[in-house]
């Protein structure tokens, strides 16, 4: 009879889902209007603009101009100073390139975008080495090497962003001109480093991206409120994570991402940051020996109402080979990856420079590195190998400071989700419309079908550990590792066929070191690829 229960719940939230997001359309245009209109903006959140959009305010119809396979530098440059001049035409202020930042603002805005739901699943990445505390010390070592090679990486597209500004002036254009030519993105890098025919790599690998972040947000949120659910009591279907997954998606995350504009969303990143400060404090205080999940004090804290795979687990297992380290430098990508915002990073820095960049991408990485590090430790010191994809699952339902951290936490997880489904689509319609118009009915169905095929998948997959570390295994690998430095060598070898740039010692060095990389990204995409399916579906085999 239990079993036949179970069939029921599971069938009825499915046809329920199935049915939402049916209605979706129809809820959305009641409350909201027509769906949002996205155009190429060179201070975008993300900074994922691959080519230029334009955008007809009146109609609200987007045309995605045809790049063309012959597209050269010189046309890029004049492309993008076309776009930003229309923009500033028409009053569109994302196109203002007075939008600057100091570094302190600047190391802010990235941690603040590496810093998020990912540093989450850090201490399900060390419990993956081992449950003995001293599997910290490989874990804390991977972690600090791989951040200063993602801060080398971050810090490549800054000195290519400079390159073109400075072909850009010896071919004649004034100071301002070359402002406004400038590469916003690491597509249009692409496009000027290697060409339009081609761009095609790095929208695919940015849609991606948006599309497995978004996925692991789904899970997140349908664990967070139905944890939430649970402590005020709630019971029955109401309390499940399928009934949760599909109450966001049709109430929340579908809603938010049909705004036409994103700015009534900015206060949520200071929820965010509040969120992650305030989970640091909570997971802190509860690590504490003799803490609310000691097994010292286990009959007067919250260790009695977990279950048993949820409470801390030390010494049953020891460390496990080292080829599980694989798992944590996936879940590691994840959480330096804001690659995709660099050239932004660096168009946008006030006096910008190579120097000041350096000292922006030091500061930023190492911050994020130390803090992913401390939560990291925090986490698996707490839990040990019974560390959950997401950690605050380990957490007790009762426990009020973990459960303040979820709503924290999932408040800032809806406006992100509208920020990077933003990213997504705009992306997408560069990528399959190129040369078309996008009308409202084409952005509404495009929007209903991301939404409708990420709420599917999260009914279905339930381990946001596992879709954090396996999109930074294939695609974090891929921005990290690979397309920089990749764009670096077709730099480099352009100027030095060009008799441009003088082939010294150091630039030799330099170049070797940037293939080691790529063969890095591609080994870490395969092998940490395989090794996360591994440890999520066959542990038995580690």
């Amino acid at each position: 009879m239990r079993a036949h229960r179970m069939l029921y719940k599971r069938d009825v939230v499915l046809s329920a889902t199935l049915l939402c997001l049916g209605m979706m359309t129809d809820v959305s245009t009641a409350f909201l209007g027509p769906s949002i209109t996205t155009a190429s903006n060179p201070s975008s959140p993300l900074g994922t603009n691959t080519n230029t959009l334009s955008i007809a305010n009146h109609n609200n119809i987007l045309t995605i101009p045809q790049g063309g396979d012959n597209v050269n530098r010189g046309q890029a440059i004049n492309t993008r100073m076309k776009a930003a001049t229309a923009a500033a035409n028409e009053g569109d202020s994302s196109g203002d390139v007075s939008n600057e930042q100091d570094i302190a603002t600047a190391a802010f805005n990235l941690i603040k975008g590496c810093v998020g739901s990912g540093v989450l699943s850090l201490p399900a990445g060390v419990a993956a080495i081992g449950d003995v505390s001293s599997a910290i010390i490989p874990a804390s070592a991977i972690l600090f090497i791989l951040g200063t090679i993602s801060a080398y990486t971050f810090h490549l597209l800054g000195r290519l962003c400079q390159v073109e500004k400075d072909e850009a002036i010896e071919k004649g254009l004034s100071a301002e001109n070359s402002q406004l030519s400038r590469a916003g993105s690491i597509g249009e890098l692409w496009d000027y480093e290697v060409g339009s025919s081609s761009s095609w790599l790095v929208s695919l690998a940015i849609i991606l991206t948006c599309y497995g972040t978004s996925l692991a947000y789904s899970i997140i949120l349908g664990d967070t409120f139905k944890s939430m659910a649970e402590t005020v009591g709630l019971t029955g279907i109401i309390a499940t994570r399928r009934a949760n997954v599909a109450a966001i998606s049709l109430l929340g995350v579908y809603p938010l991402c049909c705004l036409k504009s994103l700015a009534a969303l900015k206060p949520v990143s200071i929820i965010g940051n509040i969120g992650i400060l305030v989970t640091a404090l909570v997971m802190t205080v509860r690590a504490l020996p003799g803490g609310a999940y000691s097994t010292a004090s286990a009959a007067t804290n919250f260790l009695s109402t977990l279950p048993a795979d949820l409470q801390p687990s030390f010494g049953v297992t020891g460390l496990r080979s080292m080829k599980s380290l694989l798992v944590l430098s996936s879940t590691t990508a994840t959480a330096f990856l804001v690659h995709m915002a660099g050239p932004e990073f660096y168009q946008t820095l006030r006096g910008a420079s190579l120097s000041r960049f350096g000292i922006l991408s030091a500061v930023g990485f190492g911050s994020v590195a130390a803090l992913s590090t401390y939560m990291m430790c925090v986490g698996f010191l707490t839990f040990g190998g019974a560390c959950k994809g997401m950690i605050l699952n380990n957490y007790s339902t009762l426990d009020a400071g973990a459960t303040l951290c979820r709503g924290l936490m999932g408040i800032a997880l809806l406006g992100s989700y509208a920020f990077i489904a933003n990213v997504m689509k705009g992306t997408i319609y560069q990528f399959f419309y190129k040369g078309k118009e996008v009308t409202d009915k084409v952005q509404a169905r495009t929007t209903k079908l991301l939404v409708g095929s990420l709420t599917a998948l999260a009914l279905v997959l339930d381990d946001a550990g596992f879709v954090v570390s396996f999109t930074g295994a294939i695609l974090g690998s891929a921005l990290i590792y690979i397309i920089p430095p990749f764009l670096f060598l077709k730099s480099t070898k352009r100027r030095l066929d060009s008799g441009t740039m003088e082939a010294t010692r150091t630039l030799k060095v330099e170049r070797m070191w940037n293939r080691f990389l790529i063969a890095l990204g591609l080994f870490l995409g395969v092998a940490g690829g395989s090794m996360t399916v591994i440890n999520t579906f066959f542990p038995h085999l580690l």
